[in-house]
């Protein structure tokens, strides 16, 4: 592995720790390693504190790095004694429902931690730290005892003190707002998780949560040194709970990071007995069509005959599902509003009843303020009945530990009534999916079109999504769009969109997702069907994922596996990209007939005037449709092997795609 501190600094770190950790180990010490024991994992116990180092391939990447948490009333709060440490190896396989591969191994090995308070009442605590190939991770576990009836949380002290001479971050400071390679001296008060740093060329880390079901979503501050980072997570629980996975996840490439396992491990088991019913799919949606002119001069809206033409073309196409958004059973913020009735221009029953004659399942937004104002059971039964298959639950908002806790009783009334689930707005995804499979996605991204007052994402953003918010599980970015010029022109599409009509085709199988909702009106998807050929092919679910290429914040080449076919997704940065791509991870001795789907030579993601309305007035221009070059596009096919090299043209701010499969 490639040095990453200089060497006279590298030695002063190993004079530091035989002078600086020697003492503690004579106190107490424990370790552990990865299966593969390419991370190594070290506790140390010495005045009264409790703390772990990690090192990468021989070397530190992690310093002594304190743990622990403070809990009301000043339990533990003073000195700690470690009394014991246990050990033990894990390794089983799983086979999820669906997800990025067809089976996960769960390898690892344990060391967990007593520790018992030094003056009276001396109250016990446990520290269970994980090593897995791809990371570590630790949790704090509250047994039932006397003198500690409740858990609540004073302070977390968990720390993870980062080694790196130049180390540089990219993370979000809300769900949406992306920081591109901060360095750490620069970071701001405190940073959203998934927080993914390059330590050096060959080591990225990314710090996260697991399992967050009974306490808040945890942030992280930045300590004066610049190099330490610490939860403040908080939690209120009865005596004998466990704190959600603290995690950091180590690979030497970024591309690991994202094909990694640990998230989804460190969460339980599925719980649901029947997934007969739960699907992944490729879905239609409403909401940015509003205003939208059909080719034949039809208007879409929220009315019946909008949602027919969807089913029907759903139908035709073989997409599996249609998403009905916000408004169609009344204001979705009067709290009067009834989630059980709809509207005078949509007919649900009929509405539903033709979805199902059709064969294509709805999905159904309902706003977090009538999942709260009116029973459950009376609306869940509702939708059991007209035949829904899904709900989007918009607008929980926050990450504090009562609307976690909501957000998990929706998830399981869901599963009473074989209802999927999509959770929108800031609610970051911590691997739950394995637990509640029905979980399809997040929104815990910059959802392509939300907010008029929201940038887009830029190109080169697109390559860092996939090592910050879609590291904890899937998210609904809502890409897909094709009349890249008119749409503009629509009700609900308040930005331009800096991408070409191929990156918006690319990011589809780039964004890891159960359900993939698409933001363009049917009449835009058939005036270039040759292009969303490509859409219709996609499962949603795979056997297999690869990432093949990958510069953060540069460009991102990506394979998934269904069966016997590949489908191949690449994005590129403003300034696009020359590409050689070998098709290695074919199967030997077959032949593949591959389409390719590109940019032209004149694509370009640019668009003239104002992103929005407020820019475009601000530079005193028109905020209109006008043509561009981002729609351009070509279709090649041919026959490939294993080990055939692809040149590709990808477009500044484009994307390139290839369905490849068996002759």
């Amino acid at each position: 592995m490639k040095a990453y501190i200089p060497m006279n600094y590298n030695r002063f770190i190993q004079i530091l720790s035989a002078a600086f950790l020697c003492p503690l180990l004579a106190a107490t010490a424990a370790s552990i390693s990865s299966p593969d024991e390419s991370i190594q994992l070290r506790t140390h116990s010495a005045d009264g504190q409790v703390a772990y180092s990690v090192a990468f391939k021989g070397q530190p990447v992690i310093a002594k790095s304190r743990l622990g948490v403070e809990l009301a009333g000043g339990a533990f709060s003073g000195s700690l004694e470690l009394t014991d440490t246990e050990t033990r190896t894990h390794d089983s396989t799983w086979q999820p429902v669906w997800g990025q591969f067809n089976e996960y191994r769960d390898h690892y090995n344990e060391l967990t931690l007593h520790l018992r308070e030094v003056d009276a009442p001396k109250r016990t605590m446990q520290v269970i730290l994980r090593a897995y190939d791809d990371g570590i991770a630790f949790r704090y576990v509250f047994p039932e005892q006397l003198g500690l009836s409740n858990v609540n949380w004073q302070r977390e002290l968990s720390e993870v003190s980062v080694l790196a001479q130049a180390p540089v971050a990219w993370y979000a400071k809300t769900s949406t707002t992306l920081f591109n390679a901060v360095p750490f001296g620069k970071l701001g008060k405190f940073c959203r998780t998934p927080f993914t740093a390059r330590l050096a060329e060959d080591v990225y880390i990314s710090l996260h949560e697991a399992a967050v079901v009974n306490s808040s979503d945890a942030n992280l501050s930045i300590a004066k040194d610049d190099r330490t980072l610490r939860y403040n997570g908080s939690m209120r629980d009865a005596a004998a709970s466990v704190s959600p996975w603290r995690t950091v996840l180590i690979a030497a490439k970024p591309g690991d990071l994202v094909v990694s396992s640990m998230i989804l491990n460190l969460n339980e088991p599925n719980k649901l007995a029947d997934t007969s019913w739960i699907k992944t799919g490729v879905s239609l949606w409403d909401w940015r069509n509003h205003g939208g002119v059909a080719d034949d001069g039809f208007v879409y809206g929220i009315n019946t005959e909008s949602y027919i033409r969807y089913i029907d073309f759903a139908h035709e196409n073989g997409l599996p599902f249609l998403i009905i958004d916000a408004e169609w059973y009344g204001p979705e913020r009067d709290p009067k509003s009834d989630p059980a009735t709809y509207e005078h221009e949509v007919d649900m029953p009929k509405v539903a009843s033709y979805a199902k004659e059709k064969g294509v399942g709805i999905w159904l937004y309902i706003n977090d303020k009538a999942l709260k104002n009116f029973d459950m059971d009376r609306t869940f039964a509702q939708y059991q009945q007209w035949g829904i298959v899904g709900i989007k639950h918009g607008f929980l908002g926050g990450g504090n530990q009562t609307k976690n806790a909501f957000s998990v009783k929706v998830l399981e009334k869901c599963a009473e009534y074989e209802i999927m689930y999509n959770l929108h707005e800031p609610n970051k995804p911590t691997g739950l999916t394995r637990t509640y499979p029905h979980y399809m996605s997040n929104e815990y991204v910059n959802s392509m079109l939300d907010a008029a007052n929201r940038v887009p994402a830029t190109p080169s953003e697109l390559s860092v999504f996939p090592v910050v918010h879609n590291l904890g599980g899937p998210v609904d970015r809502s890409c897909g769009l094709f009349d890249m010029d008119q749409s503009i022109a629509r009700d609900k599409v308040h930005k331009q969109i800096p991408s070409t009509v191929v990156s918006q085709v690319a990011q589809c199988l780039i964004f890891y997702s159960g359900i993939l909702t698409l933001p363009d009106m049917p009449d835009a998807y058939n005036r270039k069907m040759d292009l969303f050929e490509f859409i219709k092919q996609l499962p949603m679910t795979w056997d297999e994922t690869q990432v093949l290429e990958m510069e953060i914040g540069k460009h991102l080449t990506m394979a998934r596996r269904s069966g016997d076919t590949w489908m191949v997704a690449a994005v590129a940065d403003e300034s696009g990209r020359e590409m050689d791509l070998s098709l290695d991870f074919l199967s030997p001795g077959v032949s593949y007939d591959i389409t390719l789907y590109e940019d032209t030579a004149e694509s370009h993601y640019a668009f003239p005037g104002g992103w929005n309305q407020a820019d475009a007035r601000k530079k005193k221009i028109a905020f209109d449709p006008v043509e561009t070059k981002r729609e351009l596009y070509q279709i090649r096919k041919m026959t490939v092997k294993q080990g055939d090299t692809i040149a590709a043209h990808i477009a500044p701010g484009g994307g390139h795609c290839m369905w490849i499969r068996p002759q």
